[in-house]
């Protein structure tokens, strides 16, 4: 700070010094030309305008009156023939310094203002009016060189634009203003910034109450608020980084607030805090992102397909489609993790439709071997709900002749316990073109029950988690209780999971229809699957 005020302090001597200099080379010179009659007098223009331009009308005018002054009584007309200056006419050359030195100062403030309020606009957000990225970089890049210890905290609103869909734009200004409000921690500084509509940073120094703040804010906006008719929720997802003074960038330091609140679920409200691991499976998701998008142009996605095994009649009622990625000598990738990645980029469309090629494809060649089966394949609430997508699909169908009967579509439960009324109406549309629908991870959502009573599905498929822990009298009580009323409802039961002989007995006395697992079979290639479906019937007809 204090090499600041020395450089300014410089800076106005060396402007000073170049006035005066300015000033007197032009008194000689016009002195030396022979005095006020000749055109060099216009010299004195230069550091007038130039004084303006450095001191605004407080410079102008000093420099104006000492012009006049230099240019009147002591400065002859003309020099060689020793005539002076009528006072009225260095008067009025004055008073046209003192008006042009003004008007020139008063345009250089008023283009500084005018400047300033640009760059003001620049670091303003427009929607909420609080300081946007551009000043809080600049702010922590301040902190730091202040070598201040604070606390940078990401609050994103994940579920804002859903809402701005349906409310005014001013409605949406009222709302976050309002949040802002609640934020403010008074920790003696302008601490608060928008960097868009959707998140809010805060920085927080050492020793300000700000979780207060914080929790307050979230219990407030988990209950539905009321902003003038209109009520709704807001989510909060809060990211947490403490700056301990070893020198990061402002942009790193920023960032590692928002890979916080990039754990939990997307739209629920809660409180994370940056670790080192996080940074890693950023990475980590970055090298994917890329990788994923060059793995279908370059065969590097590939179908497996897992036996549904009828464990009442005995015989291989069906596949489930997998999806997997050969890297070759790079490290491999659970599919959860890819599919998820490749749901947030926006590529699951076109990695649905690789899977639907394929399959469509291996399912001529194995019909045309005598392998009649059905076939269930995972697709996302958003690709259920893109026409485009779904008009794609059935076109596909068609084209190639497929049975559409033979197709089981499953949709996790998760999805069921979102989606609502809209759901329905695709899944029944489905089902009246031929599909069939399931759904997948049964029991692992809120709404398990809900699910068999009020959406058109065909299937349950019941989760892992379940079939792990049948040798606990609650929870085979509990699937038998699930299978019952499933058949009652005219629904099949698929126990995934199944790894032991004793799993599959219990499974086999409470009724389950299917059965899927590595008791029986891990995912297979096209020539394992067909290999195996041949032994299995083998042994069966024996």
């Amino acid at each position: 700070m204090n090499d600041l005020r020395s450089t300014s302090k410089n800076t106005n001597l060396f402007r000073i010094l170049l006035i005066l200099l300015l000033l007197a080379a032009a008194d000689i010179i016009v002195y030396l030309t022979d005095g006020t009659r000749n055109v060099y007098l216009q010299l004195f223009y230069i550091p007038l305008i130039l004084s303006s331009y450095y001191w605004n009308i407080k410079g102008g005018l000093c420099v104006a009156i000492v012009s006049g002054i230099l240019l009147g009584p002591f400065m002859p007309l003309s020099v060689s023939e020793g005539i002076m200056q009528s006072t009225s006419n260095w008067i009025i050359r004055m008073l046209i310094y003192i008006f042009i030195g003004s008007i020139t100062g008063y345009a250089f403030k008023k283009m500084r203002q005018l400047e300033k309020e640009a760059q003001e606009n620049n670091l303003i957000n427009p929607l909420t009016g609080i300081y946007n990225t551009n000043k809080l970089l600049s702010d922590l890049e301040k902190r730091i060189n202040e070598d201040e210890r604070f606390t940078v905290i990401s609050i994103k609103l994940t579920n804002i634009e859903a809402i701005e869909k349906y409310l005014d734009y001013n409605i949406i200004k009222e709302i976050i203003k309002d949040l802002v409000s609640e934020l403010k921690h008074g920790c003696g500084k302008e601490a608060i910034y928008s960097t868009s509509n959707d998140e809010i940073i805060l920085i927080a120094c050492k020793g300000c109450l700000y979780m207060k703040k914080i929790n307050n804010a979230i219990l407030k906006y988990s209950n539905p608020v009321k902003v003038k008719k209109y009520i709704f929720r807001l989510s909060l997802k809060i990211g947490m980084y403490d700056y301990s003074g070893d020198y990061e960038s402002p942009i790193a330091i920023f960032n590692k607030a928002r890979i916080a609140y990039e754990q939990g679920e997307i739209k629920e409200s809660g409180i994370y805090y940056y670790r080192d691991e996080l940074e890693e499976q950023r990475r980590k998701t970055i090298e994917i992102t890329g990788a994923l998008l060059e793995a279908v142009k370059n065969d590097e996605l590939y179908l497996v397909y897992q036996p549904k095994i009828n464990i009442i009649d005995n015989l291989i009622e069906g596949v489930e489609v997998l999806l997997r990625w050969d890297r070759s000598d790079k490290e491999s990738i659970e599919p959860d993790q890819f599919i998820r990645i490749a749901e947030e980029i926006g590529f699951i469309k076109e990695i649905t439709k690789f899977v639907i090629k394929n399959a469509v494809n291996q399912i001529i060649e194995w019909e045309n071997k005598g392998i009649k089966i059905n076939y269930s394949i995972n697709i996302t609430a958003k690709e259920l709900h893109d026409k485009a997508f779904m008009e794609w699909t059935k076109r596909f169908f068609e084209n190639n002749k497929i049975d559409r009967s033979k197709f089981e579509i499953e949709i996790t439960e998760r999805v069921f316990a979102k989606e609502g009324k809209k759901l329905f109406d695709i899944l029944q549309e489905l089902r009246n073109m031929g599909y069939m629908v399931s759904i997948d991870d049964f029991g692992t959502g809120i709404n398990s029950l809900m699910s068999i009573v009020k959406f058109p599905i065909d299937i349950l498929k019941i989760d892992k988690y379940f079939i792990d822990r049948l040798d606990q009298y609650n929870i085979r009580r509990l699937i038998k209780a699930i299978i019952d009323y499933a058949h009652k409802v005219k629904l099949k039961v698929i126990a995934e999971g199944v790894e032991t002989e004793k799993q599959l007995r219990v499974l086999k006395k409470i009724k389950c229809d299917m059965v899927q697992g590595y008791y029986y079979s891990k995912p297979l290639l096209p020539n394992e699957f067909e290999i195996y479906y041949n032994e299995f019937n083998e042994l069966r007809n024996e």
